[in-house]
């Protein structure tokens, strides 16, 4: 018998080659008229920038394009200014989940008279308690260049605080884009090392959404088949960029992490993934990457004959075995994968030491994510955790 609730699902969604275009008649369904975009330094430089702006013609009012990874909530001030001063009444974010974030930290400002504080969350000490969001008075259309955050159809966000090394989450309703366009065409210039970085956070968010403690039929489905999309077509957008199908199968199945996580909760890689990008400014996807097989192995077993499902999309034959080692063997699936993949493999490879290990394991037990493991887990097992990937 399942028990459970679905709250959230996305607003609407184009997707496909050439989808962008579709902007213009976006904002004009959603009653508005002109756009301020919102990128980074990469889209602008690649010719990303350039495409989008072609397509809003006229409609384009601004453009904020030095929006930097992590999302710093001062660079969000600035962006919400610039914003201000354009006066368009949509914004639409082109890049990655930090760009995206921005838009969100953009409408929080522009709802809230400019506080962040208030609304993010403070587990360790008030749990979920946060102060509502009221709506911004402005739409939000996500145009994500990467496959990995689905920030795009989510209610959360994080925003970084870089002079105490923290990052500020929200999860408002308020926050989530009321449009968002996957092109496949976009997506194709996200280098091999970002392409592998952002699709193994979707990877994780997948499995992490299977084994989570409140997991539940639709969201077992979304992350099932999100897992086998990105099993065989994550490796081929490394491999060859310009493989258009291979980029569509990863934004669709970014968007099922998304969906699927959001409704069920992911969490121990995920948790400690908010460390690695508040505590150090390093990608959410080298958490995901370095830690999810180990994960896997700790954790599966709780799903008992459910472990069967998942190794089948990870492209495991389980005639023959038990469930335990099909759950195994799913997660050496998953190392066999990142293995191959142009993301660092051990902790070493990005600076941290042993020094960092309490420090991170102990902020990762107040993240909110934490308490939604199948078991119980302690700041010594996540401590473990992180020696075995150093």
């Amino acid at each position: 018998m399942y028990e459970g609730l679905i709250e959230d699902w996305p607003k609407k969604v184009c997707y496909g080659p050439g989808s962008v275009s579709r902007l213009p008649s976006l904002i004009s369904a959603l009653g508005r008229r002109s756009a301020f975009v919102i990128c980074g330094r990469t889209v602008a430089s690649c010719g990303i920038l350039d495409s989008v702006a072609a397509v809003l013609g006229s409609g384009l009012a601004g453009v904020f394009d030095a929006m930097p990874a992590h999302t710093p909530h001062t660079v969000v001030e600035d962006a919400a200014a610039e914003f201000a001063r354009s006066g368009a009444d949509t914004i639409v974010t082109v890049g990655g989940g930090s760009t995206i974030d921005g838009g969100k930290g953009i409408a929080l400002l522009r709802a809230t008279g400019g506080e962040f504080e208030p609304y993010a969350i403070d587990f360790a000490r008030t749990g979920m308690d946060r102060a509502p969001m009221l709506a911004p008075g402005f739409s939000h259309i996500a145009v994500p260049t990467t496959a990995g955050s689905s920030s795009d159809v989510m209610p959360t966000a994080g925003i970084r605080d870089p002079a105490r090394k923290r990052k500020l989450l929200f999860w408002d309703r308020n926050m989530v884009p009321d449009a968002t366009v996957l092109d496949p065409e976009l997506a194709v210039h996200a280098g091999p090392a970002l392409s592998a970085a952002t699709g193994m956070t979707a990877m994780a968010r997948c499995i992490e959404s299977l084994y989570g403690r409140t997991r539940q039929p639709i969201t077992t489905g979304l992350s099932l088949h999100g897992a086998r999309l990105l099993r065989r077509a994550l490796p081929q957008s490394v491999a060859a960029p310009d493989d258009l199908a291979a980029r569509a199968d990863c934004q669709m199945a970014c968007l099922m992490s998304g969906v699927a996580g959001i409704n069920t909760m992911v969490c121990v890689v995920h948790a400690i993934g908010h460390i690695f990008s508040g505590r150090h400014g390093l990608q959410h996807g080298i958490a995901h990457s370095l830690l999810l097989a180990p994960s896997m192995r700790r954790l599966l077993p709780e799903l008992r004959e459910d472990q069967y499902w998942i190794a089948e999309a990870m492209g495991v034959a389980t005639d023959g075995i038990s469930a335990d080692e099909a759950g195994q063997r799913a997660a050496e699936s998953v190392a066999a994968m990142v293995a191959a993949l142009p993301v660092p493999h051990r902790l070493a490879e990005v600076g941290l030491g042993e020094e960092d290990i309490a420090p991170i394991a102990a902020a990762a037990m107040d993240d909110y994510m934490m308490p939604h493991a199948p078991r119980p887990i302690s700041a010594g097992e996540v401590e473990n955790l992180l020696r075995e990937v150093l």
